[in-house]
């Protein structure tokens, strides 16, 4: 019997306090009048933390950068949040990815 998967994909990031932190995220689709947000988010209230800067590197490629300055990844705190990126295209908004974020 045929489905259909809508539930986000899972990705886990790591990186160290006080770095510039970059992933560039292929989603191998064409993503022409996309928007892209992403943030992490506190496991225990579940309030952002912090923004992601979002760039798309390609949207005829589905290429969107995550990225912090190293000023944002010093402002966190060392523990695991949560984290997650949204795209919106023709008014739907969709989460594509989620994970955690480990801050060393």
């Amino acid at each position: 019997m045929p489905s259909f998967d809508q539930t986000p994909g899972t990705l886990n990031l790591s990186f160290r306090r006080g770095d510039d932190f970059s992933a560039l995220v292929d989603f191998s689709i064409a993503m022409n009048g996309y928007t892209a947000s992403a943030s992490m988010t506190s496991l225990v209230s579940g309030a952002v933390v912090q923004a992601f800067t979002t760039t798309f590197v390609s949207a005829a490629n589905g290429q969107v950068n995550i990225a912090l300055s190293d000023t944002q990844t010093a402002a966190l705190a060392r523990g695991t949040y949560g984290w997650s990126m949204t795209w919106t295209v023709d008014n739907a908004t969709r989460t594509a990815l989620t994970g955690f974020a480990e801050v060393l």
